[in-house]
Order: structure tokens, then sequence, then C-alpha cells
């Protein structure tokens, strides 16, 4: 398994289920290939052409690695999903805390104009038995900010990348600086960035060598502007 150490990132190309014995953290923060249906933008319509190009996880791989990513950290397991796979994960007894939403500012319009789009995606909160702790006070967990395939908020280096900038604003929410973040499914590394960006460290993994070197790419670029900084 390949391995590089970027900064305060450590990112693997490989199968995560792997690493995970391994791995120490405080916290995940993720963005699993669900299916094709749980990203926004990945189907505009009957007949329209699939953007998600990766192998997609069943649902019971979803429980499966969901389990094993509760007992690997103390603190909180967050994941973007489509809201079916949050109803599941609760109603199979998976300790969820909150069905969060991800409110899209630029939504993918819906391209048959049969019915509505969809503007948002669900972000699932999980935390294993223990004290629970945030840096939100009683805010709501609702979560504004446009996506990166549309408007103005940059190009993207993945089918169902998401913003840096919301990312960031998840790990001020549940993280403190100088913790740990296990991204199991990095993609083109936006969590890894987002981790510089704020101070984290960051270990990530990720199954195609692709999205792996983009990863690298965006991370080393964004270690390099932190030292310019300095």
């Amino acid at each position: 398994m390949r391995k590089e150490v970027i900064g305060n990132a450590t990112l693997y190309l490989g199968d995560c289920r792997e690493i995970m014995p391994q791995i120490k953290a405080d916290m995940v923060l993720t963005d699993p290939p669900f299916s094709a249906r749980t990203h926004e933008g990945a189907r505009g319509g009957a007949g329209e052409t699939v953007l998600v190009d990766f192998a997609a996880f069943s649902e019971e791989q979803f429980l499966d690695v969901s389990r094993q990513l509760l007992e690997l950290v103390p603190r909180w397991v967050i994941m973007f999903c489509d809201w079916r796979h949050a109803a599941e994960a609760e109603k199979q007894g998976l300790p969820v805390v909150r069905c969060g939403v991800w409110v899209k500012s630029n939504p993918m319009p819906q391209m048959t104009g049969d019915r509505p789009g969809t503007g948002w995606e669900a972000v699932l909160i999980m935390h294993p038995p223990g004290k629970k702790r945030w840096n939100g006070g009683g805010r709501a967990a609702v979560w504004n900010h446009g996506t990166t395939r549309y408007g103005n908020f940059g190009p993207s280096n993945h089918p169902t990348e998401k913003p840096v900038g919301l990312v960031k604003r998840l790990l001020l929410d549940f993280t403190d600086e100088g913790e740990t973040i296990f991204d199991p499914f990095m993609g083109s590394g936006s969590h890894g960035v987002a981790c510089m960006d704020t101070k984290r460290q960051y270990i990530g993994c990720e199954i195609d060598s692709k999205h792996f070197d983009t990863a690298c790419q965006r991370i080393l670029a964004a270690q390099q502007q932190l030292c310019l900084a300095l």
C-alpha cells in the first residue's frame, strides 16, 4: 500500500478496510460511495448519464464499515449520505445523534423538468457511547453552502467533491485544533485541504489512484500556501 506524508497529512492508496486496524484518530469525517443516487448531481433524470464513476458500497457494507468506524474513534463519526442510509442506520441500532442537512445554495436543476430538483444532502452524525461535545452550542445541524460543480465555488476534481469551505465549517463545529481526523474515502482530498487550513491532523485513504494523486497535489499545494503565509 502506497503511503504519502505531506505536512500534517498522512495519505494511503488502497482499501480503507485494510488500514483501519492501525488507525489512531479522534473523529471520522467522510463521504462514502454509497450509490449513484446518494449524491445530488449523480443523475439529472431518466436516461441521463451517471456521473459517479466509482464502485458503490452496498447497504450491508455501509453498516459494517460504520460499526468499525464507531469502534475506531472516541468522538464523532460524520458522513455525507443519502437520507435513506441515515434512516437505515438508526433502524439498525447505530448510535445516530442527528441527521443534519447540507442546504445547497446552487443545486443542480432537475434536467427532466417534470419534478422538483433536490437541493440538500443528508449529514449523518453519530457518536460512540460516551460524553458528547461540539462547538456549535444549541445551533441546529443545518449548513448552507454552494456546491463545487455549479456556481462560483471553483472547478470540481471529483464527481461528488465536497466544498472545502463546507468541510472547514464541520471541522470547526465538531473538532478542536490539533485533533486527528480520519477520512477512509478521501476522493480528491477536500477534507485534507480543510484540515490543513484549520490546523487539524489528517489521515486519508483512497482506493482510486487517479483521485489519490489529485488529493496529494491539492494537499501539497495547501501545505505550501500555509508555509508562504508564515
